[in-house]
C-alpha cells in the first residue's frame, strides 16, 4: 500500500523569538550569487580593500581611509585641490598603499641669489637642491651652497649660490743680484771701477688661485724654477795707498757735483728710455749738458765709469743723477757730493 509523505517538524525553542527558514533551493542560489561577485571583482583586477593613509595641507594633518587608488583619488575625495604650481609627494598618480603620507606644498617665497643677480620666486619645490634644478641653476662639484642643498624650502628663505673655481697662475718675480768688489792694488783708493754691470735673475712661481664669485680666497704653491740666474755685478776698487801714485785720472779735467741717484721707472715721467735713446740703469747719468756735454764718458768717484746719456728736469747746474737698475740701489745712495772726471 502506498505510504502518504509526512511532512518534517522542527522542535521548538523558547529562545528563539523569529523563525528563519532558508528553502534548499534559495541557500544555493546565495550560494551562487556570492562566489559570481567574488568572481567580478577577480575578474577587473582590483583588491577592494580599504587603505588608511595621512594628508599634510596648509599645515594640517589629515587622516583619511579610502578605496582609492591613487594620490590624486585620494585628494580629490578629500577635496584638496592642487592649483598649478602645487607639489604633492609622492607623484599624484603613485598607487596608494596602507600607512601612505601624502605631502602637498603651496608656492612660498624665496630669494635666490647667484651669478650676480638677486630674484624672488614663489616655489614649492621640497629642498633647496629642487628649487635650484626648477629655476635652471646648475651647480659645479667645487661650488657652495648656503644653506645647504638638503634644507627644506621654507617663506621668505634666502638661498646663495657661490661658484668656485680653481686656476693655475705663473708669477715671475725678480731675484736681485750680489754686488762683488774685488781690491785693485794699482789704482788709488776710493777710485771704483765696473767690471761687469750685473743682471737680475728671474724666479716662476706656478700658483694654484681658488676664486669665490671672483674674490680670491686661497693660494697653494704647485712649483717654481729658476727662469734666468742672476749675475753679480763685479766692481774693482782701488787699494793704492793716497800719495803713491798721482792715479789713472791725474791731468784730467774733474767736477766736484752733487749727485743724487735714480732707476727705471721710479717717479712719474721716468722710463727705461734716456735722451740719447740708451736704456738707463746703472753706468747711465743724467747730467746738465750745459755743464757736460751728452755723450761724455765719465768716471765718477764712489759710483765707477758712466755716460752722460740723459738730462732731466731737475738736474741743473752742478747737479748729476747716477743710475741704478732697482730702486732700493738708488734709495741707498741718497745724496751725496761726488767728483767726476771726464774721460773723453
Amino acid at each position: 500500500m502506498p505510504q502518504t509523505p509526512r511532512t518534517p517538524t522542527f522542535p521548538e525553542r523558547s529562545d528563539i523569538t523569529t523563525d528563519y527558514v532558508i528553502r534548499p533551493g534559495l541557500l544555493s542560489l546565495l550560494i551562487v550569487a556570492v562566489g559570481l561577485s567574488t568572481a567580478v571583482s577577480a575578474g577587473t583586477g582590483y583588491t577592494l580593500l580599504r587603505k588608511d593613509v595621512s594628508i599634510v595641507h596648509q599645515d594640517v594633518l589629515l587622516r583619511q581611509s579610502t578605496f582609492k587608488r591613487t594620490v590624486q583619488d585620494a585628494l580629490d575625495e578629500a577635496g584638496v585641490r592642487l592649483g598649478p604650481d602645487h607639489d604633492v609627494s609622492p607623484a599624484s598618480d603613485a598607487p596608494l598603499r596602507e600607512g601612505l603620507r601624502i605631502v602637498v606644498r603651496r608656492p612660498v617665497p624665496v630669494t635666490i641669489i647667484a651669478d650676480g643677480k638677486v630674484r624672488t620666486v614663489q616655489s614649492a619645490a621640497p629642498t633647496v637642491a629642487t628649487l635650484l634644478v626648477r629655476h635652471g641653476i646648475t651647480l659645479s662639484a667645487s661650488d657652495k651652497v648656503f644653506p645647504s642643498p638638503q634644507t627644506p624650502l621654507q617663506r621668505g628663505l634666502r638661498v646663495r649660490v657661490v661658484r668656485v673655481h680653481h686656476e693655475i697662475e705663473n708669477e715671475q718675480t725678480v731675484i736681485p743680484f750680489q754686488v762683488r768688489r774685488t781690491p785693485d792694488p794699482t789704482v788709488s783708493r776710493g777710485v771704483v771701477g765696473v767690471v761687469s754691470s750685473g743682471r737680475p735673475g728671474l724666479r716662476e712661481r706656478v700658483w694654484r688661485v681658488t676664486r669665490a664669485d671672483g674674490q680670491v680666497t686661497g693660494r697653494s704653491l704647485l712649483g717654481w724654477r729658476i727662469v734666468r740666474d742672476p749675475l753679480d755685478r763685479m766692481l774693482s776698487v782701488g787699494a793704492q795707498p793716497r800719495g803713491a801714485s798721482d792715479g789713472p785720472f791725474a791731468g784730467r779735467a774733474y767736477l766736484d757735483l752733487i749727485a743724487t741717484a735714480y732707476a727705471p721707472f721710479c717717479c712719474k715721467g721716468v722710463d727705461d728710455i734716456t735722451a740719447l735713446g740708451i736704456r738707463a740703469g746703472y753706468g747711465v747719468v743724467a747730467v746738465d749738458p750745459r755743464v757736460i756735454p751728452l755723450g761724455s764718458r765719465l768716471y765718477i768717484e764712489g759710483y765707477g765709469y758712466a755716460i752722460a746719456a740723459d738730462t732731466g728736469s731737475a738736474i741743473k747746474g752742478l747737479r748729476i743723477d747716477l743710475g741704478y737698475d732697482t730702486m732700493p740701489e738708488a734709495i741707498r745712495f741718497g745724496r751725496r757730493p761726488v767728483r767726476v772726471y771726464i774721460i773723453q
